[in-house]
This record gives structure tokens, C-alpha cells and sequence, in this order.
């Protein structure tokens, strides 16, 4: 079977794109070809676009002439759009997958633009391919509400933790705290500073507990968009060295990051799957998240829930943890139990499994 996969955007470089669906990309494409029969080949598109992958317009504007052009030159039996879209014209069996649908949901949260290509651009391919796969079940559920889409044609195929990301322990945990200069015990918030993550509120709940613990806040990830309540909150708080913005981390950093904290906060409003939830579970960091969308679905009993609107509940639970060190070998050992029943090689044969459903 000959597969097509537009992975545009790992040629795109820098930002937000080094994180969430870019990581989607990577992982799957390799453990795709891993896991591929004799007779299965995969081709990419989009790598070679340089510095047109970098800006969004132009990279849409080539999906959607130039890319559906160069398809119809190769003899595919299906073509893969995995971040939200499919070209319009094309003339072959479609697979799309769809992460998340946030922008219908927190439409605030996101440029106007981007939220408008989002609606038009998910609503054709959705209803076009052959088959949907969402990352989570809160998706399909959120797909199916919003279009009216047949269930028959979804497949909830999980996202996995990158090998890169690893748990640190004994001398190589050390090190790691020798390098980066950590002295404080810590929480950590993983993901692209946007308003989506719910960043401010999450360092009101922090600043409220600052003089009862010894703990700093650290937030790991690139400057995404909107992010003016963000600085106004970060300047207003006044929080000095007891907040920490990393800005982007590789991922065999971001494992040290994990593993060398004592809580992770994932406070976010909404997300299609959460993995920083997952990739804290796999090195061994205890995890509040928000009760809200797939979390839960993630998460499960290994993690602990509040509602991101509730700064009181937030600020009750961090105290509580962080003064509760078993209560987090517990949710430590559950949470490194949980994350190991998901791998991009069982994702990847599930992928492989509805490439040959739309093809058929």
C-alpha cells in the first residue's frame, strides 16, 4: 500500500511548531515506517518547503494548490492530513486526524484567523475522508456533536510518550539539578504559553501559597499567541526568582524537567489529549490537572482533578500536595503503571489499520 502523510510542518522549524503536533508528526511517521509490511511505503510531503512552512499562510496556500498537484504525480491508495486538514481537491482516499476542537469551545482563546481556517478547513475534511482518527474519545464525542458525523468513520487511536523524554534518577538527576542551577524544590507547567493553557490563573493560585512553601513555579515552553494576560499577570504578582520561564526545552531536557519536580500543574481549559500529563506520568512526576476534556480520559486514577475555574481549589490542592510527600510516591508509582500502556508502535499499527479501511 502507498501512503502519503503532509508533514509540512516538521520542516516548518522553531515556536510552538517544535511542540504538540509537531511531536505527533515525528513519532508517528517513524513508527510507522517501523512497523510497516513488505509491501507498505510511505511518502512525505512538504519537507523540503524551507521557509515556506514558516508562516501559516503560505503553508495553507501550498496545501491547497501545489500540494494537491503533487499528489495526483505519485500512484497513492491513501492520503494522510494528521493536523486538521485534507486538500480540497484531492483525488485520492483520505485519512485525517483531528486534535482537538478548542476553538469552537474557547474561540477567545485564539486569533480570529486561525480560528475561522480551523472551522472551514476541519468541517470539509472531517466530512470528506474516508476516515477520521481523533486523539481521544472527548474529541470524537466533541466531532460527532459539532457535524453530526457518522461515528463508523472515527477511530480514537491515543498519542504515546517520545523515547527521547525518560525518567532521571540517582546521579543523572543530580546532574541534571547541577546544570540548570535547581536549588528550590518545584512545580512545573508544560506546554506553548497561549491562553488556552490557563498559565495566570494557575500563578494567582501559586502566589497565594509563595510564603508557605519553599517552592518556585517553573513554566516550560515557547511563547505561543495572546499572551498579554499572561505578562500583565506575571508582572502584577511581582513573583521574582520564584518564577521561572524556561521558554523552549528539548525533550531529553524536558525529561530531566519532569523527573527533577516535585508536582506537575496542568491547569489547561481544554485540550484534544494532554500530553505533558502523560510525559509527566512516564517520569515519575505527580500530576494536578484540570477535570475538563480529555484529561480525566488520560490521567485516570493516577493523576488528581480540580476545575480550572476554581483558583480556590487550585490553591487548596497545591498546598495539600506539596505538603503530602507519600500521597505523591502513590500517585508517582500509579501514574509510571498508566503511562505504560501507551506506545507510538501500538499507534502506529492502529493507523496502519485505517489506512487499509480507506482504502478499501
Amino acid at each position: 500500500m502507498e501512503v502519503g502523510i503532509n508533514t509540512a510542518l516538521r520542516a516548518s522549524g522553531g515556536g510552538y511548531r517544535q511542540t504538540g503536533v509537531s511531536r505527533y508528526l515525528t513519532e508517528l511517521t517513524r513508527s510507522l515506517r517501523a512497523t510497516a509490511a513488505g509491501d507498505d511505503t510511505i511518502t512525505e510531503f512538504g519537507l523540503k518547503l524551507g521557509p515556506i512552512g514558516r508562516r501559516a499562510s503560505t503553508r495553507i496556500l501550498w496545501e491547497q494548490s501545489l500540494l494537491a498537484a503533487d499528489i495526483l504525480r505519485h500512484r497513492l491508495d491513501v492520503f494522510h492530513g494528521p493536523v486538521n486538514a485534507l486538500p480540497v481537491a484531492l483525488r485520492v482516499p483520505g485519512v485525517v486526524t483531528v486534535h482537538d476542537l478548542a476553538f469552537l469551545r474557547y474561540p477567545q482563546h485564539l486569533p480570529a484567523a486561525r480560528r475561522a481556517w480551523l472551522i472551514g478547513a476541519i468541517r470539509h475534511s472531517a466530512r470528506s475522508a474516508e476516515r477520521v482518527i481523533t486523539i481521544s474519545e472527548h474529541t470524537a464525542r466533541d466531532l460527532v456533536d459539532w457535524l453530526a458525523l457518522d461515528p463508523g468513520k472515527i477511530r480514537v487511536i491515543p498519542l504515546a510518550v517520545s523515547p527521547a523524554i525518560r525518567r532521571l534518577s540517582g546521579s543523572e538527576l543530580q546532574v541534571f539539578r547541577m546544570r540548570y542551577g535547581i536549588e528550590r524544590p518545584y512545580i512545573l507547567a508544560v506546554g506553548t504559553l497561549e491562553p488556552r493553557k490557563n498559565l495566570p490563573m494557575l500563578m494567582r493560585a501559586f502566589a497565594a501559597i509563595r510564603d508557605r512553601v519553599p517552592h518556585r513555579l517553573v513554566l516550560v515552553g515557547p511563547e505561543g499567541w495572546l499572551t498579554g494576560e499572561l505578562h500583565d499577570t506575571i508582572r502584577a504578582l511581582g513573583l521574582g526568582d520564584r518564577l521561572v520561564l524556561t521558554g523552549f526545552v528539548s525533550d531529553a531536557e524536558l525529561g530531566g524537567w519532569y523527573s527533577a519536580s516535585d508536582l506537575v500543574a496542568f491547569p489547561s481549559w481544554y485540550e484534544g489529549f494532554g500530553l505533558p500529563l502523560l510525559e509527566a506520568m512516564s517520569c515519575g512526576a505527580p500530576v494536578l490537572a484540570s477535570s475538563t476534556s480529555s484529561l480525566p480520559e488520560v490521567g485516570g486514577d493516577a493523576a488528581v482533578y480540580a476545575a480550572p475555574d476554581d483558583q480556590e481549589a487550585w490553591t487548596s490542592m497545591l498546598l495539600e500536595l506539596l505538603g503530602d510527600e507519600s500521597a505523591r510516591e502513590r500517585m508517582s508509582r500509579a501514574g509510571l503503571q498508566r503511562s505504560r500502556a501507551y506506545s507510538w508502535d501500538r499507534s502506529a499499527r492502529e493507523t496502519w489499520d485505517v489506512y487499509r479501511e480507506a482504502a478499501r
